[in-house]
């Protein structure tokens, strides 16, 4: 009966953000990161493997006193900067191969994929990390996730064998909803103040698993600063898988 009715696309954003929120504060209590991998070391026909970071979907809100999360433009440029400006250095330190997708370039592909990884990996947060475990999973919950074969379209364009997606989100409460939480806490009642966290995943590009996936919460860092999203980074990457000696040495 409900078929026809459609939400305006802002609403439909609210809706969609609240729904992180809401995965992200139940993660927010858990270790400040949790990963699941499939493979030790990144395989390659080069000496060093080659990965793509496709564009980090990084989001910032204010939560307003009613607790309706708004896009915060300015915060979320900052944030991205900063993020791919301490990924690149990160890199560099570790020596990986890594070539960044320009996100004035992204293609419809890059797009599509973007979206796709930020479904699958709250599937991942949800099913392998959350309460509602997946049957098919098993119950030692075998780590097989998947973006599909198609990804090996993006291999070919930036000559990778691996691709980096990164998700995160950031909600800031205004200080509307901090005195009104303050208030409900008063009077015996909990409201959310906003949290933070995301999740990165790596991506053999041939066959499309999610070879590997590592997920933060509160206090990974503050990515509107440059040191705290080098912080962030470092947390986000800390067991990301390498090649070589320095597989070996971890």
């Amino acid at each position: 009966m409900f078929s026809d009715l459609k939400f305006p696309a802002s609403r439909a954003s609210q809706c969609r953000a609240l729904a992180v929120l809401a995965v992200l504060s139940a993660i927010s209590g858990c270790a400040t990161t949790q990963s699941a991998q499939q493979i030790d070391r990144l395989e390659s026909v080069e000496a060093n493997p080659r990965i793509v970071l496709m564009p980090p979907d990084i989001k910032y809100y204010l939560l307003t006193t009613g607790g309706i999360p708004e896009p915060h433009a300015e915060w979320t440029a900052a944030a991205e900067t900063n993020f791919r400006v301490a990924i690149e250095d990160y890199a560099s330190n570790i020596g990986t191969n890594l070539t960044v997708v320009d996100p004035d370039n992204m293609g419809e592909t890059h797009f599509q994929y973007e979206k796709l990884h930020s479904a699958v990996g709250m599937s991942i947060l949800n099913h392998q990390f959350g309460m509602w475990k997946l049957p098919s999973k098993g119950s030692g919950q075998v780590f097989d996730w998947s973006l599909g074969p198609g990804t090996s379209a993006l291999a070919e364009e930036h000559d990778a064998d691996y691709g980096l997606f990164v998700f995160y989100r950031d909600y800031q409460a205004s200080g509307g909803r901090v005195a009104f939480a303050i208030l409900a806490a008063a009077a015996g009642v909990g409201v959310s103040t906003g949290s933070e966290g995301g999740f990165a995943s790596l991506v053999d590009l041939r066959t499309g698993d999610v070879v590997w996936f590592n997920v933060v919460g509160v206090g990974a860092g503050e990515l509107r600063d440059p040191d705290g999203a080098a912080a962030a980074v470092n947390e986000l990457f800390s067991d990301i898988p390498t090649a070589g000696e320095e597989a070996d040495a971890r």
